[in-house]
């Protein structure tokens, strides 16, 4: 994204203005303490839709009425502003590219900043969203979180860009914290998520692509789930088909219809208007059924000797689980003793010296060994006994359902010579059976089997062309690249840094999944910054990681990257020079290091500090070179005067100096 910071400032209760002009590339705001460096970066935040006014309390909140920024497009300007302690706020698109025009239009802060130009928080940051493309309504990946009760994931906005923008005083140097609002589980969670949008690697079309992919492949499970299912009901409708078949030919003597149970499941409506259609004939010569009344008593016999067997299995696993479960009773209501000391036993008469009663507690504690073992035993016995009946009880079930079945067909067969002596019909007990074929192929006809095969093929086909329209978007791999070219940028900047010989060569590594940063001592090991030691270690580390990502974010600022290069870095010298005071007309860096008790190393502490701000104003210039875009690194800190090295002139860096008065002058 092709934007950097212009100006930021103040409007004082007075109506006028206070403001620093920024430049692309590096810009330093050096001064003494409480002048209002640290400030710059909070009116920022606020500007940017920050919910909490966190600027620091001061000449600054009590003489400010609104704060402002300007950002630069190529062709435009967006001017966002803010009343202090307000939750609406200001957004005006200012077209040209002149900034000297529009800070006159910011000097007439009454007609500048007109009422109607205000608006709701939320609604701020989604039309300056718009500006950066940041559009998106739904990022959701799970498409039944409504359904669930759960609230959709919040979509990306301005405020995401904060984590990679600033740098604070307290966060610039942090062993134990990296990025800004990383303090807020939430806040981590949905900067990680949102970042490969704000990459650009994934658009709105993609979560549409991701939810669609989800629910046919829901769909597809269940599916999926039915079938086995019906095949069941198929099994089932078909045994029941070849029974009341296999009775009708039984009692009638020959077969109902020229077909198998098969053919009629396969067309049940065809079929049961053929067999409706069929008049019920006996041949009252065929033998059927006493064959049929024969083949039932011998199954009967089978299935009722398995029943006896598997009875007499259960009668002494009860048995067996009883006498456990009694055993381990009677043993737990003793007091048995689990140990014995023995002091040095003598004879009574002769007082000579003894080791019978040693031989016999040695036994004692082999005995209470064995009882231990055995109440252990009794416990897994019992658990085995138990499982064994479960498996029993399970086989006389099916066996009990089986019988149940044969009784059931054995049934008409027996009610025919009582049917035949009452009613004289010889053909009643027939027509029951085929009117019971009937009912069932009825049944099959009401409630019929759906197409769940060819849907089934349907929904994998829709599966495959939804997961290869996801493919296209490569995220995995490209995620890869990017975590690949961000390690490369953190190891050749963090090579230019003044990090301990204990990391160098720098090997720092960045997991763009999880957002931890380490240095990878060896293939297996990782130190992470809260093992590293020293301010100058963790300092280095964050500027390595930050150069590193603002690089990425001029690399693909033209394919897609939503976040402008803008850097905000709060007083990173605090590490060679934390003083609580520095109120000098001028910045003394013997003083500061007087201070810390650190005078030794001062020589050395300025270099590294030179140092730090030359990697800095080259990094700009380079990437700017290499990508068309140049980062802007905006800098506060007591730091002036420097002499850098590789031809930079610090001077050409600073755009304020606050040491005879603050961000807004004394009255």
């Amino acid at each position: 994204m092709k934007c950097f910071l212009r100006y930021i400032g103040v409007v004082d209760t007075q109506d006028k203005i206070h403001h620093v002009r920024l430049e692309p590339g590096l810009n330093v705001i050096t001064g003494k303490s409480s002048t209002g460096k640290s400030a710059i970066l909070e009116i920022f935040d606020y500007c940017l839709g920050s919910t909490e006014d966190t600027i620091p309390v001061g000449t600054i909140t009590e003489r400010a009425e609104t704060f402002f920024i300007a950002l630069q497009f190529p062709s435009y300007f967006v001017v966002a502003a803010r009343k202090k302690k307000s939750d609406r706020c200001f957004l005006l698109e200012v077209q040209g590219s002149d900034p000297e025009r529009l800070l006159k239009l910011i000097e007439q802060p009454k007609a500048f900043f007109d009422p109607k130009h205000y608006m709701p928080l939320a609604d701020f940051k989604k039309s300056l969203g718009r500006y950066f493309a940041i559009t998106l309504e739904n990022v959701d990946e799970d498409p039944y979180l409504k359904a669930a009760g759960r609230n959709k994931s919040a979509t990306p906005s301005v405020r995401s860009f904060s984590s990679f923008m600033l740098q604070h005083q307290n966060l610039v140097a942090n062993k134990h914290a990296i990025f800004y609002r990383f303090d807020q589980k939430e806040k981590r969670d949905q900067a990680i998520n949102h970042f490969k949008i704000l990459m650009g690697l994934v658009d709105e079309a993609y979560f549409d692509l991701y939810r669609d992919h989800e629910v046919a492949k829901y769909e597809l499970k269940k599916i999926q789930a039915q079938i086995p299912k019906q095949e069941q009901r198929k099994e089932a409708a078909i045994a029941r088909y070849n029974r009341f078949l296999t009775e009708f030919k039984s009692l009638a003597g020959i077969p109902l219809i020229d077909a198998t149970a098969e053919e009629i499941y396969s067309k049940p409506a065809t079929m049961l208007k053929m067999i409706s259609g069929r008049s019920v004939k006996i041949d009252v010569l065929s033998d059927q059924v006493e064959t049929r009344r024969a083949e039932l008593h011998a199954q009967r016999i089978v299935q009722l000797i398995e029943k006896r067997q598997l009875q007499g299995q259960m009668r002494l696993v009860n048995e067996s689980l009883s006498s456990a479960t009694q055993f381990s009773l009677s043993m737990t209501a003793e007091s048995l003793p689990d140990s014995i000391e023995l002091s040095e036993a003598h004879c009574p008469l002769c007082e000579a010296p003894t080791s019978t009663p040693a031989m016999e507690a040695n036994k004692l504690v082999s005995a209470i060994d064995w009882l231990n073992d055995e109440l252990k035993l009794s416990a897994y016995a019992r658990e085995s006994f138990a499982a064994e009946r479960r498996t029993i009880q399970e086989s006389l079930d099916k066996v009990n359902v089986e019988l149940r079945r044969i009784q059931a067909d054995i049934q008409p067969l027996d009610e025919e010579i009582a049917k035949l002596k009452t009613s004289k019909s010889i053909d009643e007990q027939a027509m029951k059976a085929k009117l019971r074929l009937e009912i069932a192929i009825q049944e099959q006809v009401d409630k019929p089997e759906s197409e769940l095969h060819a849907l089934e093929k349907i929904l994998r086909v829709e599966v495959d062309r939804l997961a290869g329209e996801l493919a296209r978007y490569n995220i995995k791999d490209r995620l890869k690249t990017l975590s690949n070219d961000i390690d490369a940028k953190m190891c050749e900047i963090g090579s230019e840094f003044d990090f301990e010989a204990t990391y160098k060569p720098s090997k720092l590594r960045f997991d763009v999944e999880s957002f931890d940063l380490w240095y990878q001592q060896n293939p297996s090991t990782r130190v992470y910054l809260r093992s590293m030691g020293s301010g100058a270690n963790w300092l280095y580390s964050h500027l390595a990681l930050f150069m590193s990502l603002h690089y990425q974010f001029a690399v693909l600022s033209e394919k897609g990257c939503k976040i402008p290069p803008i850097l905000f870095l709060d007083q990173p010298t605090q590490v060679y020079f934390p003083a609580s005071l520095d109120d000098a007309e001028a910045f003394d860096a013997k003083e500061l290091a007087k201070q810390a008790k650190r005078e030794e190393a001062v020589d050395a502490d300025m270099t590294a500090v030179t140092n730090m701000f030359t990697q800095l104003a080259k990094f700009c210039d380079e990437t700017g070179e290499k990508t068309g875009v140049t980062p802007q690194i905006i800098v506060s800190d007591h730091a002036d005067r420097l002499t850098l090295g590789e031809g930079y002139k610090f001077s050409d860096y600073v755009r304020a100096t606050w040491r005879t008065r603050g961000f807004i002058a004394e009255m």
